[in-house]
């Protein structure tokens, strides 16, 4: 006798799962839904379909919700069932060649098998109500689907042309930026992956002269080139982020929040033998992954500095002696919506003021650390208001020998507002580019960093 599959061997399964990790257990909807995947091992065609639901679910999600609130006069159940109707929802309102039947019964049997009878009845009642309003032609996940108060706060941060620039989904998802090593051919490195992945899509990007924007290469670490270094995978707003620092030949420049390293590396190659770079971060296990790195990229473990320091709360001892120091603060990460929709489950209307203060505290320590006639930059990967001119504006406040630096840089294709802010985005990109959200300002100090409490 031949055993049914389990209901969570299915699309349907596999995007349930996901979406129940991503909203309870902080996953990454793209590392959950890989992982799960492989697990399941789906066919082709339930693998997109298990795909579509899982990012177009989060990508229209204030509007779901708005539905299933509608329906669930007792309040949302539990965190594995509200995701069966979530995805479920979506196929209602989205996908218009999902049979209305198959989307009911299946969801049913997966909410039955994980969590019983009773709550499979009430998915049961709330699909039957959700289906029975489904709409005559499919809701089209055009943009990300935002409350309210984030709209005005994005409109607030970018202006509202590139608000919308911003949350319009392209036909093609976004791609994976690699950018070639120093010394590197772009071309040669095209023609190698080309060969390797002849069904992959890979273009030279448009806004710097050493990234390849790849679309279905698949896992990175698997391409031509990867072990020998010869490509470092950095988005594109991330690379011009780090060329915003005007890093030469012979500087000293510090990476104030390193992260697993990305511009850290990109440092190194500016600055040449004769510099050097420091990179703090407060997590000494993404120290570990960045020596990974540098190992993988060729670089000799002695030509970064690493420093496990909290500049929120102090510098560590470290002097002020720094030609140039790159602050990329932690941030709600709203400026990756288009890659990343699972924050909208994770970000509420205070975040951004939070970040904002944190934000602060880190920039106000990094100051201190530049020499006279040193670079400051300071960077977000978000979108809002509170976490870009507003923290330039504060750290104004309580630093007087900051000077706003308006000039354009090289390397970077894009001039800042009139503000002083550089804004990155999509909106860039003119060949279906998708670099992540940054908002950036540079500073020249002045004089000694005097602080005003």
């Amino acid at each position: 006798m031949t055993r049914r599959p389990s209901p969570l061997a299915t699309a349907r399964g596999v995007a349930t799962i996901v979406l129940h990790r991503v909203a309870t257990d902080a996953a990454y909807a793209a590392r959950a839904l890989d992982a799960e995947l492989a697990s399941a091992n789906l066919d082709p065609r339930d693998a997109r379909l298990a795909t579509e639901i899982v990012y177009g679910t989060l990508r229209m999600l204030p509007t779901i919700d708005a539905r299933l609130d509608r329906q669930l006069t007792r309040g949302r159940p539990d965190p594995f069932t509200l995701a069966a109707l979530r995805g479920a929802a979506y196929q209602a309102l989205a996908l218009d060649r999902v049979p209305s039947f198959a989307i009911v019964q299946e969801t049913v049997a997966i909410v039955k098998h994980k969590r019983g009878e009773g709550l499979g009845k009430l998915t049961n009642a709330v699909l039957r109500r959700v289906v029975a309003d489904r709409p005559e032609k499919p809701l089209e996940v055009q943009r990300v689907s935002l409350p309210e108060w984030l709209e005005q706060s994005l409109s607030r941060g970018l202006g509202a042309e590139r608000a919308v620039k911003y949350l319009e989904l392209s036909q093609r998802p976004p791609p994976l930026s690699l950018r070639v090593r120093e010394g590197g051919s772009r071309a040669d490195l095209l023609c190698a992956l080309r060969a390797a992945e002849p069904e992959a899509q890979l273009e030279a990007s448009e806004l710097t002269d050493d990234a390849i924007l790849s679309w279905g290469v698949g896992d990175p670490r698997k391409l031509p080139g990867y072990r020998e270094g010869q490509f470092a995978v950095q988005d594109e707003g991330a690379e011009l982020v780090g060329r915003l620092t005007g890093a030469r030949l012979g500087d000293r420049v510090l990476d104030a929040c390193s992260g697993r390293g990305g511009k850290t590396l990109q440092l190194l190659a500016a600055v040449g033998e004769a510099g050097h770079v420091t990179a703090i971060d407060i997590h000494a296990r993404k120290h570990e992954q960045l020596e990974v790195e540098l190992a993988r990229m060729g670089y000799a473990s002695g030509r970064v500095a690493l420093e496990t320091i909290d500049l929120s709360v102090g510098t560590g001892g470290l002097p002020a002696t720094f030609d140039r120091v790159l602050v990329d603060a932690p941030c709600t990460g709203l400026g990756t919506l288009r890659r990343r929709p699972e924050i909208l489950l994770r970000v509420g209307p205070h975040d951004p003021a939070r970040m904002a203060e944190l934000q602060l505290r880190i920039l106000t320590s990094a100051a201190s650390l530049v020499r006279p006639g040193g670079t400051l930059v300071f960077a977000v990967c978000s979108a809002t208001h509170e976490e870009g001119s507003g923290v330039a504006e504060a750290l104004e406040a309580r630093v007087p020998n900051l000077r706003r630096m308006r000039d354009r840089v090289d390397g970077v294709s894009t001039a800042c507002d009139e503000d002083g802010v550089f804004r990155l985005g999509p909106w860039l990109s003119r060949q279906g580019g998708c670099p992540d959200v940054y908002q950036a300002v540079r500073w020249e100090m002045l004089d000694s960093a005097k602080m005003r409490v």
